[in-house]
């Protein structure tokens, strides 16, 4: 049997993870009220695709491609998790004024962790895609699941459904979500919502992707004589 070897990311992901923890952990015991029942439960939603794509990586060799294309799928349905909390700002608003800039600083980080989760399990999948399919493959895929992302944004934020549901109430989604774009024309704030996530999302992926660029660009990094 395979040892699965943990990366050296990973450690750190542990180490912010549990401070993430421990600060939303100590907040909830000063306070005698919590910010909001789901973030816990967000974030681990949003844990799950960088789970399944560490997993496909491990098993990578010993996966036929029926398999392979199925576990994708399942880390597709769960991709959007990850970038769904940067709306969890939202529930500031039942937070005590006297509070809010305290709880805005923990949600936002909070969003912040469940969104690097993310980032890095599409690495982890677009290398993948590409070592099984070969480069245009890989973006082609990696573009249709950031759009599938914006659609399963609606999904939860709107109508309140989770990823676990399509497994659950295939038909009962289905409907819910044809109902909710069609008539495009008396669904324009479904589009518009999606549009808006979509340009977000890819604002940050391009932020984070060439972030690296920075520190190589001579112009910056030249010392002055």
């Amino acid at each position: 049997m395979k040892k699965i070897k943990f990366p050296k990311y990973f450690i750190f992901i542990f180490w912010i993870t549990f401070v993430n923890l421990l600060v939303l952990f100590i907040r909830n015991q000063i306070l005698d009220f919590k910010i909001d029942d789901t973030l816990m439960l967000n974030l681990f939603h949003g844990f799950l695709p960088l789970v399944f794509a560490f997993l496909l990586k491990q098993f990578y060799d010993k996966l036929n491609s029926f398999f392979f294309w199925l576990f994708t799928l399942v880390w597709v349905l769960y991709y959007p998790n990850s970038p769904y909390m940067i709306s969890g700002l939202k529930h500031i608003a039942a937070t005590p004024k006297e509070f809010q800039n305290y709880d805005t600083l923990i949600i936002f980080s909070l969003a912040m962790l469940s969104l690097f989760y993310g980032l890095i399990s599409l690495k982890i999948m677009y290398n993948l895609f590409r070592k099984r399919h070969g480069k245009k493959f890989a973006n082609l895929i990696i573009t249709i699941t950031l759009l599938l992302s914006c659609l399963g944004f609606y999904m939860g934020r709107v109508l309140f459904l989770f990823s676990a549901d399509f497994f659950k109430h295939p038909i009962k989604v289905i409907k819910l979500v044809w109902n909710g774009l069609f008539p495009i024309g008396d669904n324009l704030s479904t589009y518009a919502i999606m549009f808006l996530f979509g340009g977000v999302q890819l604002m940050l992926i391009i932020m984070f992707k060439d972030v690296n660029d920075i520190e190589t660009d001579s112009i910056i990094t030249k010392e002055e004589n």
